[in-house]
């Protein structure tokens, strides 16, 4: 974790910590998440797609897209016959609340048919890029064996500390920056819901720092 000093420094979030300092980009690149903290939160386990849901690599194209492979009747069937079921495909292209400045990913749950979706998955079918690319990585299986909730909660909800003199400001968002709330009571000096633009503005004061908290 490290601070941020002037507009033109910003930070982007590793696996482990935010480590890497970029410039010229924008604010909201410094609070993205990449793949690897993504399934580590979940402490996701890479499987073999063909032999966990016991496919026949023959009957699917290769490079095949997530898309695609929902829709595959050969993998739906073969869902059916060992008893899962799946989730809805969902996209941080598609969802607002989903962080999708520098990386962009789909993905679904495959649970057992007797659980409820509220229980944690068995498995997550995934596919990724980044914004830089226009190549999607290919399709892979992961075994779930942690907290689905915090691999959402690390694609939305973020915090940031604004100092500014011997004061500390701790600001909420749970919509991947786009708005932020000052948690708990203010002093008048920032206002009490903020832009990201406001943010950006104010990093132009020399007495104000910020740290952003994965």
């Amino acid at each position: 974790m490290k601070n941020i000093n002037n507009y033109n420094q910003y930070i982007f979030e590793s696996a482990q910590e935010m480590v890497e300092i970029f410039n010229d980009a924008d604010i909201l690149e410094s609070i993205v998440t990449d793949s690897e903290s993504l399934l580590k939160s979940i402490e996701a386990e890479e499987v073999d797609i063909y032999t966990t849901f016991h496919l026949n690599p023959d009957l699917l194209k290769s490079n095949f897209t997530i898309n695609e492979l929902y829709e595959n009747e050969e993998f739906n069937k073969a869902l059916e016959k060992n008893n899962f079921k799946k989730n809805e495909l969902e996209s941080t292209d598609e969802t607002e609340t989903f962080i999708e400045e520098t990386i962009h990913v789909k993905f679904f749950s495959i649970y057992k048919k007797s659980q409820s979706e509220l229980d944690q998955p068995k498995y997550i079918i995934y596919q990724s890029k980044t914004s830089s690319s226009s190549n999607w990585d290919n399709v892979k299986a992961y075994k779930v064996n942690g907290d689905m909730t915090k691999f959402y909660n690390k694609l939305t909800n973020k915090s940031i500390e604004i100092k500014k003199g011997d004061k500390t400001y701790i600001y909420n968002t749970s919509n991947s920056g786009n708005d932020w709330q000052l948690n708990g009571e203010g002093d008048g000096k920032f206002k009490e819901f903020m832009s990201n633009d406001d943010i950006k503005a104010i990093l132009v004061d020399d007495d104000v720092s910020i740290t952003i908290n994965a």
